[in-house]
């Protein structure tokens, strides 16, 4: 597991860990106080009977059917009817834990309360007292609440564990899935730094090395050193054409860059980009074909769109053999202006079509920047295609060639 998956990881389990902790407290919190409000319940059942009692009787009250109070825990409690002014005092249970002293001291405790219903701490007892003299009392242990609460959070803990556990595996699973395009940003971005390292390192040794000559010929005129001069100022411009390239690239990435838009004809900024470009492909022997509306009208930027039509232009010239063919067509619907470029005579490997926006990517990467591209054209152009909004797409077969497809809403 990578690092940032280990962090992703440890914050989720982190915030769910805090996130369940509240909820099992705040439950735990709840049936405690449920806890307390049954056992309220059922005493003031218990000391039901008692109500119509005047006097603590000599003889037990009647008792239900069976013996039945109520729920289960009314076994456990001892109702009694107390009389403070006598002292006298008689026991409705059938079990009694306590001796007469600390029975006694505990009526004497409980009478005293300003609570009907609460806990004596220092006896471990619960209870609750209705009516005035005689009061009819019901006192029980706090083994009981101790233990169903006791219960109550070693199941919630149970339950917390195997939730974490359950998180664990979701968090684990969903890291591999957010982390996948963070580390292939990454991974992008070293790619990046080391193919613009090796487009840079070709032209900066050239430089150097005819530098050196030119050291090591001090007295040489420029007539015989012009070859190494003009080497160098190749090797300038290279750098030049790239950094200038990257530059591009950044700015057009950059989340708060913003685009001048105003209606422009992108008809004629097709038409002009094409024109532009009749010298080279004259120079390859390509016919370059348009079939283009006479006006087709959006909220834009003229510059950048003269720019991908020219660089979509340029890269099917490029790859076109000599007596090719490139057409350039505009379709205008109800919605989008599609704009499409093709080149008939060449295509693109499978393998090679989901990179070919990718930034320094070259099918063949034996000839690196030899034809004078570094990769960065169509990386620049589908950049500047969603900074505009548009959608830029690309297909390819032996059948048709390689056309590139740009749109646009209206």
């Amino acid at each position: 597991m990578t690092p940032y998956r280990k962090r992703f990881v440890q914050l989720n389990l982190l915030l769910i860990g805090i996130v369940l902790t509240i909820m099992v407290a705040a439950v735990a919190v709840y049936m405690t106080r449920d806890y307390y409000n049954g056992l309220r319940a059922t005493m003031e059942q218990v000391v039901a009977p008692l109500e119509n009692l005047e006097q603590p009787p000599k003889k037990d009250p009647p008792r239900e059917e069976n013996g039945r109070r109520g729920p289960e825990q009314a076994k456990n409690i001892l109702a009694v009817l107390y009389s403070k002014s006598s002292g006298s005092y008689h026991v409705l249970s059938p079990e009694n834990p306590f001796s007469d002293e600390e029975l006694q001291s505990c009526l004497d405790e409980i009478v005293e309360q300003k609570s009907e219903f609460g806990i004596l701490q220092g006896k471990h007892i619960i209870y609750y007292r209705s009516g005035t003299m005689p009061y009819r009392i019901a006192i029980a242990s706090t083994d009981y609440i101790t233990h169903s609460v006791a219960k109550l959070v070693l199941a919630l803990l149970a339950i917390w564990l195997g939730a974490m556990a359950i998180f664990l595996a979701i968090s684990i699973r969903l890291s591999a899935l957010a982390a996948k395009p963070m580390e292939e940003a990454m991974q992008r971005e070293k790619q990046f730094v080391a193919d613009a390292s090796h487009d840079l390192k070709t032209p900066l040794s050239v430089i150097l090395a005819n530098t050196s000559i030119l050291m090591e010929n001090p007295e040489a005129t420029v007539g015989s050193v012009s070859r190494w001069l003009e080497s160098t100022q190749t090797a300038a411009r290279r750098m030049q054409q790239l950094i200038s390239q990257m530059l591009t690239l950044a700015e057009t990435e950059r989340p708060e860059s913003t685009v001048e838009r105003k209606e422009v004809d992108l008809g004629s900024i097709a038409m002009k980009a094409a024109l532009e470009l009749e010298s080279l492909a004259y120079e390859k022997k390509v016919a370059l074909d348009t079939k283009l509306p006479e006006s087709c009208m959006l909220c834009s930027s003229e510059e950048d769109l003269l720019r991908i039509v020219s660089s979509l232009l340029e890269n099917a010239l490029k790859y076109e053999p000599e007596g090719g063919r490139v057409l350039l067509s505009l379709i205008r619907g109800k919605k989008n202006a599609v704009l499409s470029v093709r080149n008939f005579g060449s295509s693109i490997a499978e393998q090679d079509l989901p990179h070919v926006f990718d930034r320094f990517y070259r099918s063949d990467k034996s000839r690196g920047s030899k034809d004078g591209s570094f990769g960065l054209g169509l990386a620049i152009t589908r950049e500047m295609t969603e900074r505009l909004g548009g959608k830029i797409t690309v297909r390819s077969s032996r059948e048709e060639g390689t056309v590139f497809t740009v749109s646009f809403r209206i």
